[in-house]
């Protein structure tokens, strides 16, 4: 642990916070707390996300954490990189106002709830010593002891408010991964009610964070998250599983799949999340297999220029070595836009038959029970609309008889 001592210096306040630990609502004191005893919570999803990048930036394995001050510089400035005008807006209000909301700490330090204020007053105390002080709550539990009772009050906080905004996609993903796939510590059915979510929602989410973790691996980055961050992987990630359920065959679904992280690394149009929604119109159509016979090609030059990379894979070699080869990412375009205008033109060639359809489907729902009590106008009209619509057929059989 950073600190192995827990805070000594606290003066108690006359604010109390209301929360419900362990399933229990108590009424918590809020105490001033000295902000040089407090700790960022590397356990949090966005900042195991930031770590990672810290590790793969400084080719390091772990990040330094001996040193409390030095660790928690490293962490506010991630901080405040990721939301500029957020962290301006919340420093100049702390600074006209004070502080509204308490922060929610361990007795050790850990800061469970309350990132952003702690980063703003400890950037506001560089000038103002009066900031020294952090008002929060305590809460007496050890981060290994109780490790899922800390993460759970740590969803709620995070997830289960109304209030919560801006909370990035792929930050949650990483804690799903982290919590339910890969240490199992906690349940869906868990995630889902300190979330205030179905648990289909969860599974989704799970299913997301499975198929993050794979795309990582296929680039050869396994679990450098903050990739997925900064590729805004959560909309394509979306669509994939819906377009991998249309297909039957698990080699062939095993290989689109694989097709689509090719598309996600080589990102051959702008928005990757429509662009990979649309593959989902060539599945179980006699262009499928053709499409996929190409694209398997290409997703094969794309990893043997992995495969021949000496370093480690980062997002400058993805952005000048594959999205920066226009040849390469032309052919793949190119490919992809040929089988979706074949799928265009098909549905074009279709389109007055299933009109037809639809016309008659409209003709056999029209109750004839209606018709004989219909007054005489009312007849007359229908018997004449009837007439239009029987010369109608009659032009068009005309029309599909010319190319007889």
């Amino acid at each position: 642990m950073l600190n192995e001592k827990k805070i000594s210096e606290t003066k108690e306040t006359k604010e109390t916070k209301k929360l419900t630990i362990d399933g229990l609502t108590e009424v918590y004191p809020v105490y001033k707390i000295r902000i040089s005893e407090l700790y960022y919570n590397d356990q949090n999803d966005r900042i195991a996300t930031w770590i990672s990048k810290y590790k793969a930036d400084n080719e390091v394995d772990s990040i330094n954490r001996t040193d409390t001050e030095y660790y928690n510089e490293i962490i506010a400035e991630f901080i405040k990189k990721s939301d500029e005008a957020a962290f301006k807006k919340t420093m100049n209000n702390i600074n006209a106002i004070g502080q509204q909301e308490p922060i929610i700490v361990l007795n050790d330090g850990r800061i469970i709830d309350g990132n952003r204020r702690f980063t703003c007053i400890r950037e506001l105390a560089k000038n103002d010593e009066k900031f020294n002080y952090i008002e929060g709550v305590l809460i007496d539990k050890d981060i290994e002891e109780s490790k899922k009772e800390i993460k759970l009050l740590e969803l709620y906080l995070q997830h289960g408010r109304e209030e919560r905004v801006g909370y990035n996609p792929i930050d949650r993903l990483v804690g799903v991964y982290n919590d339910i796939i890969e240490n199992e510590l906690i349940s869906v059915k868990e995630y889902a009610r300190n979330t205030e979510q179905s648990e289909g929602e969860v599974k989704k989410l799970v299913n997301r964070a499975t198929l993050m973790v794979e795309f990582l691996e296929f680039i050869n980055m396994p679990k450098h998250f903050y990739i997925a961050r900064e590729l805004e992987l959560d909309g394509p990630l979306s669509e994939i599983n819906m377009i991998l359920n249309k297909v039957k065959d698990e080699d062939k679904k095993e290989d689109l799949k694989n097709i689509i992280f090719n598309f996600i690394m080589v990102k051959p149009g702008g928005d990757m999340t429509r662009y990979i929604r649309n593959i989902k119109n060539l599945v179980n159509t006699p262009q499928f297999d053709p499409f996929m016979e190409e694209q398997l090609n290409h997703a094969e030059k794309v990893q043997e220029k992995i495969e021949e990379k000496d370093d480690v894979v980062d997002l400058n070699f993805l952005n000048t070595e594959i999205r920066g080869d226009d040849e390469l990412v032309e052919e793949i375009s190119d490919s992809y836009n040929k089988y979706q205008e074949r799928i265009k033109k098909t549905e074009t060639k279709s389109a007055p038959k299933k009109q037809l359809e639809k016309a008659i489907e409209a003709i056999e729902n029209i109750d004839s029970m209606i018709l004989i009590s219909l007054e005489e106008d009312k007849i007359a009209e229908f018997l004449n609309t009837l007439t239009q619509l029987e010369e109608e057929i009659v032009k068009i059989k005309k029309e599909a008889g010319k190319n007889d």
